[in-house]
């Protein structure tokens, strides 16, 4: 009968390599981009694309749901900082996917809101992650409630752990 430390030992093993897994794959944007770049139509987009990173794409999508949100409740929403926010607002502006307004009576607040170009980008965005989130749905499919329950307040702590 095996010993419930190795049992135990075995398992968290497994959990750190599915987790390792999960965080490379997280951070492997080549997939994310091989996607996008199959099915964009626009060759400016193509050229574009191999110099946005991933939070770059995401403050682009924060920007097409908001339209006219400021830096400050994009970094809110992001859970950046308002550096980070601005460096990547500046690039999307060079590139043609966010524009930038001010109202006349107070020039110290800046709006932002997407191009045409960035509108069609975050449309593609989004479209990746609803098919990501559609093979997500169908594996959670196959487990009961209780199960999954178990799963997520487990993670839940490991995360509390960190």
């Amino acid at each position: 009968m095996p010993d419930m430390n190795d049992e135990l030992l075995q398992l968290k093993n497994r959990i750190e390599k599915s987790m390792y897994r999960l965080l490379i794959s997280e951070t492997d944007e080549d997939q994310d981009r091989l996607w996008l770049i199959e099915r964009i139509s626009d060759d400016r987009l193509k050229k574009l694309l191999p110099a946005l990173s991933l939070s770059s794409l995401h403050i682009l999508d924060v920007i097409y749901e908001h339209d006219g949100i400021k830096g400050v409740d994009i970094a809110r929403e992001m859970g950046l900082t308002k550096g980070a926010v601005s460096k990547i607002t500046r690039k999307l502006l060079g590139q043609g996917l966010i524009r930038k307004t001010q109202l006349p009576d107070n020039l110290k607040e800046i709006y932002f809101s997407v191009t045409p170009l960035g509108a069609e980008l975050a449309e593609l965005h989004r479209l990746f992650h609803q098919e990501q989130d559609r093979k997500a749905m169908e594996l959670l499919a196959s487990f009961d409630a209780a199960s999954l329950g178990i799963v997520a307040d487990f993670l839940e702590k490991l995360a509390d752990l960190r």
